[in-house]
Order: structure tokens, then sequence, then C-alpha cells
């Protein structure tokens, strides 16, 4: 089996949160627009039997999509920790909406309930996009946050023993 040369690693460890984030503000865009939900009548789907996720929560994880983006392009050239805190803050907020809007929502009959005795709420495919985009801007944001609080405490820590060793000679 081939072996990767050392530096790879260390790229991989870099371009990881990238992937990650990237990914998950395009799973959150993409489901925005994916069916969220199905109202079966026996196995027939009534009018007005599917939700798409964007109506349904009033296109907010399009908005946290997008701004994650911004974000993520900080975290990546500048190193910025308040881009990584607020790439964590999107993701629980990505991550409440599904819990408070969607997940509540993709279970739910509605008007249908009334209407079609046998009718049957199911969550469709945009329902776990929307979790995985979720979870994966809110892990992403976790990864990047630490990288970047662990770089900042090494260079730190490398200053005050620079200091140290300049103070040692100065005496």
């Amino acid at each position: 089996m081939p072996r990767l040369p050392a530096a790879a690693p260390a790229a991989l460890v870099r371009i990881a949160p990238v992937v990650v984030l990237v990914g998950a503000a395009l799973a959150l865009l993409v489901a925005e627009f994916l069916e969220l939900r199905e109202v079966r009548a026996i196995t027939a789907v009534p009018p007005g039997g599917t939700t798409t996720g964007g109506p349904h929560h009033g296109y907010a994880l399009g908005v946290i999509a997008l701004a994650s983006l911004p974000m993520t392009l900080g975290v990546v050239r500048r190193g910025s920790r308040p881009a990584a805190a607020a790439l964590v803050a999107l993701g629980a907020a990505a991550l409440a909406i599904f819990l408070a809007i969607d997940l509540p929502g993709a279970y739910d009959e509605g008007q249908l309930e009334r209407t079609y005795e046998l009718a049957e709420a199911r969550p469709q495919v945009g329902f776990w996009v929307e979790l995985g985009g979720a979870v994966a801007l809110l892990a992403g944001g976790l990864l990047a946050l630490r990288g970047r609080v662990t770089e900042a405490r090494e260079h730190s820590t490398g200053r005050a023993r620079e200091r140290r060793v300049q103070r040692v000679t100065e005496s």
C-alpha cells in the first residue's frame, strides 16, 4: 500500500474543516428546495400533501448557509477565531430550527388529517439533508474553533518562552 508523504496529514487537517463547512452550507441551501415531508392518505398524496423546507421555516436555513460561507473564508484565509465561533453559532441555530420547527412538522398531518381519515405524514429527503447539513455545520465550526484555539495557545506559549529566554540572557 502506498504511503502518504509526511506533509499529507497536515494538509488534510487544514482542508478537512473547509470541506465539511462548504458541504454543510451547500446541504442546507439545497435542503430548502427539497421535499421536507409528505402526507399520504392510504396510497395517494392529496393536494397540499407535500411541503418543501424553505416555506416551512421561512428560508432561514438558506440565510444561515449563505452567512456561513464568508465565515468559512475568514477561518481558512485569516485563521479567525471569531469567524470559527460564528460558525458554531450558525450551526447551533440551524440545528435549533431543525429540532424546534422541522422535526415536529415532519410528522404533522395538519388539516389533511381532518379531511383524510388515514392520513400519515413522513419525512422526506430534504428532512435528512437538512439534519446532515446542520450537524455538519456545527461539527465543522467546532473543529475549526478547536484548531484555532490550539494554534493560538501554541503561539502564546512560544512567545512566553522567547520572553523568558530574553530575560535570562539580559540578566
